[in-house]
């Protein structure tokens, strides 16, 4: 039969156009700029940043 491996599942993509993937590049770039300029008129909603603080045990501390 034949030699292959298949090491991982594969899950196939659609094909996009240059068109399609042009108007998904272009709404990108109308969202970043939305954001930026809420950003600089100081109307955009700050996220809070999530921080995680973590404890390493003293074992390998001298």
């Amino acid at each position: 039969m034949s030699d292959i491996e298949f090491f991982a599942k594969m899950n196939p993509k659609r094909l996009t156009s240059l068109d399609e993937d042009f108007k998904a590049w272009r709404k990108e770039i109308q969202d970043d700029d939305k954001q930026n300029a809420l950003k600089r008129a100081g109307n955009l909603k700050v996220e809070p940043v999530e921080l995680i603080y973590e404890r390493f045990s003293q074992k390998g501390v001298v």
